[in-house]
C-alpha cells in the first residue's frame, strides 16, 4: 500500500470521526448477529484503531472489522472480525431500506498481484438478495493516472451468484467493470461465460444491457435466473 493511499485513508477517517457527533444517532444504532447466532444491539463506532486495522488487514479496502458499544459516544466497546459476524442491520429505517440497511459478512473477490481469484471474508452492504444470489456494495481504491495521481475510495458493486465462491465486481464508481467475473467464469463455467459475454459484450443490445446493469445491478441476477431455466447453477461455493 503506497504512502499516498495511507494518507488519503487517514484523512477520510479523520473527517468521518470529526463529524460523528453531528450525525443522527440512529445512523449508528445497529443490531449485530454473530456467526454463532448471538445478537448484540448497540452503536457502531468508527474509531481510529478499527479504521487502521481495516486498512492494514491485507485486503485492500474491504472492511474486516466493526466496533460496537452500548453508548453512542464513549463507553465500553468490543471489536469483531468479519469471520465472527453474520451481518449487522441499522435499526433506523429509511425510504430505501424500510427494514433497515444490512451490512453482510460475505466472501468477496479481492484480487492480488498474480492472484486474480483471491477471496476474503469481508463486510459489504447488501443491496438485494434473491434466490439466485446477492448484490453487494463495498469500497475500492481508484487511482487517477498522470504525474499528480490521486487515490480515493469509490463504491464498487458486486454480484455473488448462487453457487459461486464469492461476490465479483460488475461496476466501479458507476462504470461497468466485469473483468474478474469474466476471468472466473471463463475458467470455471464456460457455458455461463459464453452467455454472459454474448449478453453484455457481443450481442447487438450489449451496450444497452451494460447500461441497464449500471443503473440497476440486480438485473445481473435476472440474467442468471434466465440462464438457470435451461442450465445447472454454479457449484463452487466456499465454506464461509
Amino acid at each position: 500500500m503506497t504512502l499516498r493511499i495511507i494518507l488519503a485513508f487517514i484523512l477520510t477517517l479523520a473527517v468521518s470521526m470529526t463529524s460523528f457527533g453531528a450525525k443522527d444517532p440512529d445512523e449508528y444504532h445497529a443490531q449485530v448477529i454473530l456467526a454463532n447466532g448471538d445478537t448484540i444491539t448497540g452503536y457502531i463506532h468508527n474509531d481510529l484503531k478499527t479504521g487502521l486495522k481495516n486498512m492494514f488487514s491485507k485486503t485492500g479496502s474491504i472492511r474486516q472489522y466493526i466496533n460496537i458499544g452500548d453508548e453512542l459516544n464513549g463507553g465500553k466497546t468490543k471489536r469483531y472480525s468479519a469471520k465472527e459476524v453474520k451481518e449487522y442491520r441499522i435499526l433506523n429505517p429509511t425510504e430505501g431500506y424500510p427494514e433497515g440497511a444490512v451490512c453482510a459478512s460475505e466472501m468477496l473477490n479481492s484480487p492480488g498481484m498474480f492472484k486474480p481469484l483471491r477471496y476474503v471474508k469481508g463486510l459489504a452492504w447488501e443491496l438485494n438478495r434473491r434466490e439466485s444470489g446477492t448484490v453487494l456494495r463495498w469500497d475500492v481504491w481508484e487511482t487517477t493516472g498522470g504525474r499528480n495521481s490521486v487515490s480515493r475510495l469509490v463504491p464498487a458493486i458486486g454480484v455473488r451468484f448462487k453457487g459461486a465462491p464469492a461476490a465479483f465486481i460488475v461496476c466501479v464508481n458507476g462504470l461497468f467493470n466485469d473483468w474478474y467475473l469474466c476471468h472466473y467464469l471463463k475458467k470455471n463455467y464456460p457455458e455461463l461465460h459464453e452467455a454472459w459475454d454474448q449478453y453484455y459484450h457481443q450481442g447487438k443490445d450489449a451496450k444497452a444491457h451494460r447500461k441497464e446493469l449500471t443503473d440497476n445491478p440486480s438485473t445481473a441476477l435476472l440474467f442468471y435466473e434466465e440462464f438457470l431455466l435451461n442450465n445447472p447453477p454454479l457449484n463452487d461455493e466456499t465454506t464461509d
